[in-house]
């Protein structure tokens, strides 16, 4: 399930390397009284994906990372974000982090930036650990003052990631 997923953001991250404002439709275009066909489905036990209908503004935030230094997200423009929500008590979270952690490395030179937030409770004695556990190299940040939920939130369930295209 979490392939099919990484599969998506990894033909979402190409789409958006490899466009340029002129070759890209405006999804902001009313949606079609025609069904969305769903995308590609490699997973018989799993909901199908579909394509996202109308794009909406990213909402900037600063937060400090767990390393202490400010990250923003309006600073990040003309790089791909991932904004990745998570826990370490989760089983798809800590299914799915080698993945994350394996996409950043791939392409982190070429303008992707991967933000986990951590939801846990417990913050820095579970999540260091954690990262340490997975190697893992971007940064993480903390939401224990619920700056990212309060605007992305509430979410379904966990792990949850958001898109942010370059612009």
């Amino acid at each position: 399930m979490y392939k099919v997923a990484l599969f998506g953001l990894l033909l979402i991250f190409q789409a958006c390397g490899k466009s340029s404002p002129s070759e890209r439709t405006d999804s902001r275009q009313a949606p079609s009284s025609q069904p969305t066909q769903p995308l590609e489905r490699l997973d018989p036990y799993s909901n199908p994906l579909y394509p996202a209908r109308t794009e909406n503004r990213a909402k900037d935030f600063t937060v400090p990372l767990i390393d202490g230094t400010p990250f923003q997200l309006s600073r990040q423009k003309g790089k791909v974000v991932l904004i990745n929500i998570w826990a370490t008590w989760c089983p798809p979270c800590r299914e799915e982090t080698p993945e994350l952690v394996a996409l950043y490395n791939e392409y982190k030179d070429d303008g992707l930036v991967i933000i986990g937030v951590s939801i846990d409770e417990q913050r820095e004695s579970v999540v260091r650990p954690f990262m340490k556990e997975f190697a893992i190299p971007y940064p993480i940040y903390i939401d224990k003052d619920e700056i990212v939920m309060d605007k992305y939130g509430p979410v379904m369930g966990i792990p949850t990631t958001y898109v942010v295209d370059k612009e």
